[in-house]
């Protein structure tokens, strides 16, 4: 663990891990983590849940949490994040920030919006230099929501002296789209602890088990995917599928799934500790996630990692991660009839979900954290020198 008491590095995050959401974020900890082996690392994020700590440090590394009155409600679960609350949001990240950010040699923020909003004011503040990681939405989705969102993403694209990216198509957008130049990218996906999701010594047995692992919102494609269960239910088809997250969708989801009375072939589980969820996803025979967007989804990575084939969109990075019909399928989004044939053919055809759990078993250590982590902070080390 490094101890350099000249200051290091304040990680900034929309979402991190907290007593009442362990996994949220989790993969922002993994990183974390890996900076720690080489810098102090210090973290700032939201506080969502009432019952956590403004300030606690976990597992070694210290974390202030700032309140917005957010009353257990994450920003993206708003239909439209209502202005007064995200201008507290900024206001007091940016109190919590700058306090952090006069201790520390690098702010390095997590997704462009709108934790990147904050860390770019910080910067400017202090004269504190600024990398920031795009994840999927943030650029996909909110970075042109609107034109005050396109202004903003544009100061904190400008601002920063090193911009990574999680998928090669985003990485492309934040080349074309916003202007950032080559020299100033990486591209760097999230990791896999390959102690925790690694393949189980035999193949799952009896009728086949889908689960989804995600938070339960529209874009997740959580709603089509529920209505491709309960149409395969109907017909007599013999699964079952979990699912695995929470979210502003829980409740109707479990009222759709009542109203069709096939509660013994769909569930929905809540959230589930990390490590309860790499048990499940190697039971499982297959996931399922019918994003409408995203960048390079960890829990298809922790999928693959465990042997467990994917069904997923042909969305941002997923085609980067999935090899058509050799390690999983890809379909369109949003398309519930052709969601729903991919899911009839594997369930009806176990020889089939075994060929792609071979090709599944094969992923390895493609994805391993230790791979992730050695890369962002390197490009770190390159990027700003100051950090010693």
């Amino acid at each position: 663990m490094a101890t350099n008491a000249r200051g290091g590095v304040l990680l900034l995050s929309s979402s991190y891990p907290s007593p009442t959401a362990r996994t949220r974020g989790a993969f922002v900890e993994d990183i974390a983590h890996g900076l720690r082996e080489r810098w102090p690392v210090t973290a700032v994020a939201p506080l969502i849940y009432p019952d956590d700590p403004r300030a606690e440090t976990r597992n070694g590394i210290p974390v202030t949490r700032f309140e917005f009155g957010s009353r257990g409600v994450l920003l993206k679960e708003y239909g439209g994040t209502p202005i007064l609350l995200m201008l507290r949001y900024m206001f007091r990240g940016l109190l919590a920030t700058i306090g952090q950010a006069r201790r520390q040699r690098v702010i390095f923020a997590h997704w462009v919006v709108p934790a990147g909003v904050i860390g770019a004011a910080a910067s400017w503040l202090t004269g504190r230099p600024l990398a920031v990681y795009a994840h999927g939405s943030d650029i996909n989705v909110y970075a042109d929501k609107s034109a005050l969102y396109r202004v903003l993403t544009r100061f904190v694209l400008r601002r920063a002296r090193h911009v990574f990216a999680v998928s090669e198509p985003i990485r492309e957008r934040l080349a074309t789209r916003w202007g950032v130049p080559e020299e100033r990218l990486s591209l760097i996906p999230c990791g896999v602890d390959t102690a925790t999701f690694f393949p189980a010594e035999a193949p799952p047995e009896g009728p086949p088990r889908v689960i989804f692992v995600g938070d339960l919102v529209p874009a997740k494609g959580v709603p089509e995917l529920v209505e491709a269960a309960l149409a395969l239910a109907a017909e007599g088809l013999d699964f079952t599928l979990e699912i695995i997250g929470d979210g502003p969708l829980r409740e109707s989801l479990a009222g759709r799934v009542e109203e069709a009375g096939v509660n013994t072939a769909v569930s929905l589980s809540g959230p589930l500790p990390r490590g309860e969820v790499a048990a499940r996803m190697r039971a499982a025979h297959l996931l399922v996630l019918p994003s409408h967007n995203e960048g390079t989804p960890v829990c298809v990575m922790e999928a693959l990692s465990s042997g467990t084939p994917v069904i997923a969109t042909r969305v941002g990075g997923i085609p980067d991660l999935v090899e058509h019909d050799t390690d999983g399928v890809l379909v369109p989004a949003r398309d519930v009839p052709v969601l729903t044939h991919a899911l009839r053919r594997l369930i009806c055809h176990p020889e089939e979900l075994a060929r792609l759990r071979d090709g599944a078993v094969q992923v390895g250590e493609r994805f391993s954290l230790i791979h992730r982590r050695a890369e962002v902070t390197e490009a770190l080390a390159r990027a700003f020198p100051e950090l010693g």
